[in-house]
């Protein structure tokens, strides 16, 4: 399983949101900052906003609504290696696979919390679509 919908089973959207809220990531909430996330191929958009000190997430139009923090752009099959922790962060950033409008010190200072979406994402897209 993947970022990519699959006939019958959930799509990007739902995957991430699973990924975030299994995480529980207290880094945006402690920033107090608002993160989106905008893919294309396939399309999603994912919103972590944290700004009232408690996590939110949301999907689609909604997710797109107001100003964000920092936003991430992610293309292709490389925003599946990048939930995955498989992506170099820097030649993501090279090539254009990667790239995020903020302050990018912000953006470091989230790694941590990173890695614990990326090992959800991980159980998320390895369970399959029954978990």
């Amino acid at each position: 399983m993947s970022l990519s919908s699959t006939p019958g089973g959930p799509g990007p959207e739902q995957v991430l949101t699973r990924a975030f809220l299994r995480a529980a990531d207290p880094g945006p909430a402690r920033a107090r900052l608002s993160l989106l996330f905008i893919h294309s191929d396939p399309d999603a958009c994912v919103r972590v906003d944290g700004r009232s000190g408690t996590s939110v997430v949301t999907t689609g139009e909604a997710a797109r609504q107001g100003a964000a923090d920092l936003t991430f752009h992610l293309r292709g099959p490389g925003a599946h290696a990048f939930w995955r922790g498989e992506l170099n962060v820097v030649a993501a950033m090279t090539d254009g696979t990667l790239r995020i409008e903020g302050p990018l010190l912000r953006a470091l200072a989230l790694a941590p919390g990173l890695k614990l979406v990326q090992a959800a994402y991980r159980a998320e897209t390895e369970a399959g679509p029954a978990a």
